[in-house]
């Protein structure tokens, strides 16, 4: 039986009660590693982790990201745990789906907080732990398909993720002399729980039912389907293991094809 691959390691994954951020989380443990998961919804991170604790080590933490002293305690209560971090995953994220000229400066306001604001936060507290602990590392942020391209009712949404790009690359350039790998992750269609609000806000705006949207988005993907959550999660494990150890910088796309289809 092999060693997982990340076996030993330690991680920190934001967002992590539901969606890929708990599907990264879930690949950890099988890999063989440690795994805070990080999330407002404390009832729901602290149940996820009791079921992972049978496979392997696994705890909840309450964190806001778009709170400074509440990452700092996220960091403190990692390293309680597991005495160090190895891996970071900034994924916390919301969505507002609407047309530019419809959305609120409140609603664009709190997209651009968690999502972007809420990773530089996130990526710095646990940057100076790397720093202090001077072993490597690696941070690994979610942005998306569309934080390279910009699409319709995602104005907000896209900013933020084309925005998590720039800071991506730039603590790259920062952090590569202390062996701390920094790059993206950039999923495209892939069925979670934030899909299904999206088809049901598309639904909404547009008339179509959500079987006809969906239709429509797999029609557009080289593969015919949306991906899978473990799919996505996969990259995330090559990205937190030494198999990765001179990659950089990247914005890693995982769109079954839709760019090329």
């Amino acid at each position: 039986m092999r060693e997982g691959l990340l076996a030993g390691k330690v991680g920190f994954v934001s967002g992590a009660a539901r969606g890929i951020g708990l599907a990264v989380a879930e690949r950890f443990v099988e890999e063989g590693g440690s795994v805070a998961i990080g999330d407002v919804l404390i009832a729901e991170a602290e149940r996820k982790a009791s079921l992972l604790g049978g496979q392997g080590q696994a705890v909840a933490v309450e964190v806001d990201v778009t709170d400074e002293l509440a990452l700092a305690g996220a960091v403190e209560a990692t390293v309680q745990a597991f005495g160090r971090v190895d891996c970071v995953v900034a994924n916390a994220g919301v969505l507002a789906l609407k047309h530019a000229v419809d959305l609120g400066t409140d609603e664009w306001k709190r997209v651009v907080d968690i999502n972007l604001t809420g990773s530089f936060l996130t990526c710095r507290a646990f940057a100076e732990r790397l720093l202090h602990q001077n072993e490597g590392g690696s941070i690994i942020l979610t942005s998306s398909l569309f934080g390279l391209r910009g699409g319709v009712e995602n104005s907000a949404y896209s900013a933020s993720k084309f925005g998590m790009i720039g800071l991506m690359q730039s603590l790259a350039a920062e952090l590569a002399p202390h062996r701390i790998t920094v790059n993206a992750v950039c999923p495209g269609q892939i069925q979670t729980e934030m899909m299904d609000k999206l088809l049901h806000d598309r639904s909404v705006l547009t008339g179509r039912t959500e079987d006809e949207i969906r239709a429509s988005l797999e029609s557009r993907v080289a593969m015919g389907r949306l991906g899978t959550m473990r799919e996505v999660a996969d990259v995330y494990v090559f990205l937190a293991s030494d198999l990765s150890r001179y990659v950089t910088g990247q914005s890693i796309v995982v769109d079954g094809g839709w760019q090329v289809g």
